[in-house]
C-alpha cells in the first residue's frame, strides 16, 4: 500500500545497520589518525587501547554489513565499549603513576563524556538509554570523588591539580545537563511516536479518500488524545478554501476535486514532521501543531497561507482563510476546534485570504514583510 500524501507529516526511523555501514570505518579511521598523530609520546593507555578499539569497530562494522549480528547487539557492545575505553582513559590519567600532562589529557577526554551520553538515546529504549547514562555518570562521578578525596600524585603540583579538579567537575555538570536533556528529547520523540501510532492504526477507516489526510475522525481523536496528555503549547488551526463554491461553478465538480487535493498537497509539504494536517470537511482543513505562543501559532500560519497563495493550479490562485487558536486552562478539544471555527468565520467575515487568532479583534496584516518579521520570531 502506498504511503499517502497526508502520511508524510510522520516519518519513520532511519536504517542503523546502514548508518553503521557507514560510519563505523570512518570511526576507525578517526582513531587510528589519533594514534598516529600520537607516536612517540602518547601514554600507555592509548598505545594499547586505541588499537583494541579499532579492531573492535572493524569487527562490528563486519557483523553490521553482513547482517551476522542484530543492531540492537551492536548498539549495546559499542556503547559498552566506548564506556569502558573512556572511563579507563579517565582511571588511567587520574591515577597511574608517572603520567606527564594530566590536566591536558583530562581536557582533551571531558567533551566525550557527553557525546557519549546522546548516543544512548540514537541506538536504546527510553529505560536502557536512561539506565546506561546514569550509571556512566555516577561511575564517571565516583572516579573524581577518589581522585579528589586522595592526595595528589608526586609529580602534580597543588595549582594544577586544582585546575584539573574544576575541569572534571565542569565534566561532570555537563554530563548531568545532557542527561536532563536526553530525558527531555526522549519524552518529546515519545509523544511524536504515540501520535503516528495512533493515526498509522486508523489510517485505513480514517483516512480521506480524496487527499491521503487524516479525516475529521481521526484528527478528533488525535486531538483528544493530545489535549489529555500534554496540552501546554498546542495549538489548532482551522483552514477553509476561499470562494471553492464558485470555483466549482466556474471549473466544474472534477477541477474542485484537483484543486483541493492541490493544496492538501501544498499544506503536508509546508508543516513541520511534528505537526498534523488533515481534512475537516470538503472546503476545510485542521492543523494540529506545537507553539511556544500566540504569535508563533499565527506566523505558522501565515507561512501556510503565503504557500498556498504562492502555488497555482491551471491559471487559477487559490487562497485560504485560517482560524487558529493556542491551548488554555479548561479548553477541552471540541472546545478548542469550535474556537478555531469561530476564528475562522470571522477571517472570512473581514474579507477571506487572512488568519485570525481566536479572541483577537485584529487580523494579522496580510503584506509579505510583516508576515516574513512574525515568521522570524
Amino acid at each position: 500500500m502506498t504511503t499517502p500524501k497526508g502520511g508524510s507529516v510522520f516519518r519513520l526511523g532511519h536504517d542503523r545497520r546502514a548508518t553503521y555501514c557507514l560510519t563505523l570505518p570512518l570511526a576507525a579511521v578517526g582513531a587510528l589518525a589519533s594514534l598516529v598523530l600520537e607516536l612517540g609520546r602518547g601514554n600507555a593507555f592509548d598505545r594499547f587501547g586505541l588499537p583494541a578499539l579499532v579492531m573492535l569497530i572493524l569487527g562490528l562494522w563486519v557483523l553490521a554489513c553482513t547482517r551476522r549480528a542484530s543492531v540492537r547487539f551492536i548498539d549495546g557492545v559499542l556503547l559498552v565499549s566506548a564506556w569502558a575505553f573512556l572511563l579507563g582513559r579517565v582511571g588511567f590519567t587520574l591515577f597511574a603513576p608517572g603520567v606527564a600532562d594530566r590536566a591536558e589529557l583530562v581536557a582533551a577526554t571531558a567533551p566525550w563524556l557527553p557525546i557519549l551520553l546522546m548516543a544512548h538515546s540514537w541506538g536504546l529504549s527510553e529505560r536502557r538509554a536512561l539506565g546506561l547514562s546514569l550509571t556512566a555518570l555516577a561511575a564517571t562521578g565516583l572516579l573524581v570523588l577518589a581522585y579528589a578525596l586522595g592526595s595528589p600524585t608526586p609529580d602534580a603540583v597543588a595549582s594544577a591539580n586544582s585546575g584539573m579538579l574544576n575541569t572534571l567537575v565542569q565534566m561532570l555538570l555537563a554530563g548531568g545537563v545532557t542527561v536532563l536533556g536526553q530525558r527531555a528529547l526522549l519524552r518529546h520523540m515519545r509523544d511524536q511516536a504515540s501520535g503516528s501510532r495512533a493515526w498509522l492504526a486508523t489510517r485505513g477507516a480514517d483516512q480521506d479518500p480524496l487527499t491521503g489526510l487524516p479525516n475529521r475522525v481521526a484528527l478528533e481523536k488525535l486531538l483528544t488524545g493530545l489535549t489529555a496528555r500534554r496540552p501546554s503549547g498546542l495549538a489548532v488551526a482551522v483552514l477553509s478554501l476561499d470562494h471553492l463554491g464558485r470555483v466549482q461553478e466556474e471549473r466544474g465538480e472534477a477541477f474542485t476535486e484537483r484543486l483541493t487535493a492541490h493544496v492538501a498537497r501544498t499544506l503536508s509539504a509546508t508543516v513541520r514532521d511534528q505537526d498534523v494536517v488533515g481534512r475537516l470537511s470538503h472546503t476545510e482543513f485542521a492543523l494540529l501543531l506545537r507553539v511556544p505562543d500566540d504569535r508563533a501559532a499565527r506566523a505558522a500560519c501565515e507561512r501556510l497561507r503565503v504557500r498556498v497563495a504562492s502555488l497555482p493550479l491551471d491559471g487559477v490562485m487559490p487562497t485560504i482563510s485560517v482560524g487558529v487558536t493556542v491551548w488554555a486552562q479548561h479548553l477541552g478539544s471540541q472546545d478548542m476546534l469550535e474556537d478555531a471555527a469561530r476564528a475562522l468565520r470571522q477571517a472570512q467575515d473581514d474579507g477571506r485570504n487572512r488568519v485570525q487568532l481566536a479572541g483577537k479583534l485584529r487580523t494579522l496584516p496580510t503584506d509579505l514583510e510583516d508576515v516574513e518579521e512574525a515568521a522570524a520570531v
